[in-house]
């Protein structure tokens, strides 16, 4: 089968990520540059950068690219071709898919970044080892996200905005942060971490958190408590317990109602470890559906900070097969 080169684009808050893919999921050049975030004229103008930055580091000839796959932060409504990106300034019905038409001249797949990291785990990570069909990519970092696989198919939902995990309900209680970020997120994500180490170095001044936020600018963030923990600081491990646990119960509601051979984690939270594992499956196979949870594995990532790409690039090569 001749071998086939796509330009898979991952589009952040914070970075937008390019790079060249064939089809045989071999990563030929990576390129990252910093989301503008200062309007959608300025993170286009970024988007292309990173798109011609990314073909000439290949070193393969624009007109070898066949397909360019786009992963986006929120979410793509498929029957009006918008997106919409709430961290993002001025992305309210954004019509990407015909501005990158345009512009790059190549058919143009977009879809949201957790949807694209689920085939990119499916095609290239655990999922491609053990020929998985049924798996839940669950994307943590500042905010929670799922990319869902039914029978080797994507579940998009009706207006793209399936997989918003974050909005789960894991506490009855209302808080008025749920309405902001939904209340799984408040109390599963990076943030809740960071305001969990806050108020236990309040409560034990002489917590390793204290002393490494100084390096820190005097900030508390997920990676301060995190570096604590790992350093036996009983605070810091008893955030991350707190956190874990409360990310079981989502992960617990999810096998449950999907019953997936699969759960991956990735985002900024996962390269936590164990510390985090541990209490998460803990509370999955107290509260999960018996025979799912028995059935299920829960496992971290290995594809890091390329499986946006290379799920772009996926998600474009499988549309590309549809169209035949």
């Amino acid at each position: 089968m001749t071998t086939q080169f796509v330009l898979g684009l991952d589009l952040g808050g914070t970075k937008i990520a390019a790079g060249v893919v064939d089809s045989r999921g071999k990563l030929l050049s990576s390129v990252r540059l910093a989301t503008p975030a200062r309007g959608v004229k300025e993170d286009l103008s970024a988007l292309f950068d990173a798109a011609r930055a990314a073909v000439s580091a290949a070193k393969i000839p624009w007109e070898k690219i066949r397909a360019v796959g786009v992963g986006v932060p929120g979410a793509f409504d498929p029957q009006a071709e918008t997106v919409w990106a709430p961290n993002l300034p001025g992305w309210t019905k954004v019509r990407l898919k015909h501005l990158l038409d345009d512009t790059l001249q190549r058919p143009v797949y977009v879809e949201s970044d957790r949807n694209v990291q689920a085939l990119a785990e499916a095609w290239l990570g655990l999922g491609a080892q053990s020929q998985v069909r049924n798996l839940v990519f669950l994307t943590v970092g500042t905010g929670i996200g799922a990319g869902l696989i039914s029978e080797g198919r994507l579940i998009p939902g009706a207006h793209g905005v399936s997989g918003a995990a974050g909005w789960m309900v894991i506490d009855r209680k209302w808080k008025p942060e749920y309405s902001r970020m939904g209340c799984f997120e408040a109390l599963g994500a990076g943030p809740a971490v960071a305001k969990l180490g806050k108020l236990a170095w309040k409560q034990n001044r002489t917590s390793l958190i204290g002393i490494l936020a100084k390096k820190n600018a005097g900030n508390i963030t997920a990676e301060v408590v995190a570096a604590a923990a790992r350093r036996g600081d009983t605070a810091a491990c008893r955030v991350l317990e707190e956190v874990g646990a409360n990310l079981g119960l989502g992960v617990a509601n999810i096998v449950s109602l999907l019953n997936p051979e699969v759960v991956v984690l990735g985002g900024g939270l996962a390269g936590i470890g164990n510390l985090l594992l541990a209490p998460l499956r803990k509370a999955v196979r107290q509260w999960g559906q018996p025979l799912a949870r028995r059935q299920v594995h829960i496992v971290i990532s290995r594809l890091g900070d390329e499986a946006g790409i290379l799920g772009a690039a996926r998600y474009a090569l499988t549309k590309m097969e549809e169209m035949k």
